[in-house]
């Protein structure tokens, strides 16, 4: 049971797609520069029409609707989604705090990931 709350809250949720949007396994890349990093989908943006908030949160019925409200909320500004994994790392189980390398010494794994950011942020 703890396992698969793992996958759904590291994946689904913290990537903020919907579940047909998620990338599929045989898409994720090698890469040795960032061994952690699995794919990178580019910043993109959809023109969704304006929505009345207060209208639309009594439309929101089911846990469904509102996922689907935050998503296209979301979907209007573009960000670039970088899936990361530490399947095989020891640091698997502390996932955020290893992305944010809190404790090198314990959090190690994730550096390669803020490298990542670093690499390719734009300024």
């Amino acid at each position: 049971m703890l396992n698969s709350t793992l996958v759904i809250v590291g994946r689904k949720t913290s990537s903020i797609r919907r579940q047909h949007e998620l990338p599929k396994r045989q898409d994720f890349m090698k890469n040795s520069q960032y061994p952690h990093i699995v794919y990178v989908e580019k910043p993109t943006t959809f023109d969704a029409p304006k929505m009345d908030v207060l209208a639309t949160t009594k439309e929101l019925r089911t846990i469904n609707d509102m996922e689907d409200a935050m998503i296209d909320g979301l979907n209007r500004v573009p960000w670039e989604r970088v899936d990361v994994s530490f399947r095989g790392s020891k640091q698997r189980f502390f996932a955020h705090s290893t992305i944010q390398v809190k404790t090198y010494l314990i959090n190690s794994d994730g550096s390669d990931v803020i490298f990542h950011m670093i690499d390719n942020s734009l300024l």
